[in-house]
């Protein structure tokens, strides 16, 4: 026999009941931290699983929605507000943007009859909510 195979010879009569009883509790929730299986990696885990949970606080109590919006909002009226470094002066630079003005094409050019022409410039709102639903517009109706 070698000599590996000896080492390994008095490790399979170990009692590993009695060990586990001999650990402390403290003992006992580090071997059990370092025996879960968290893989960072694996996207299929939800994230709360992909890493060992490390907080140890208890519950604070039950939640009251209220009283933390009431704390939240006294918070941020304490705070300071961070003086600009620049102050705004209210001048703007440059000039505004025009968009240019573009020539339509003949080929979506309309021409329609004098009268239609009539019709339609001098055509309230509703009336042209009506005709687009005559005409199964319905995305020009709002």
């Amino acid at each position: 026999m070698s000599s590996y195979q000896k080492e390994l010879e008095k490790y399979r009569d170990i009692d590993e009941d009695e060990i586990l009883r001999t650990l402390s509790p403290e003992e006992l929730e580090q071997l059990d931290c370092e025996l879960q299986e968290m893989d960072p990696e694996n996207m299929l885990l939800p994230a709360g699983l992909r890493q060992r949970d490390q907080t140890k606080k208890s519950p604070t109590g039950p939640l009251d929605r209220e009283a933390l919006l009431q704390y939240l909002e006294q918070q941020a009226l304490e705070v300071k507000e961070r003086d600009d470094l620049v102050p705004f002066t209210g001048e703007k630079k440059g000039k505004p943007y025009i968009q240019p003005k573009r020539e339509i094409p003949a080929e979506e050019q309309i021409t329609l009859e004098p009268e239609l022409e009539e019709a339609l410039a001098h055509a309230t709102d509703a009336e042209m909510c009506d005709i687009a639903a005559i005409l199964d517009m319905y995305t020009l109706m709002s």
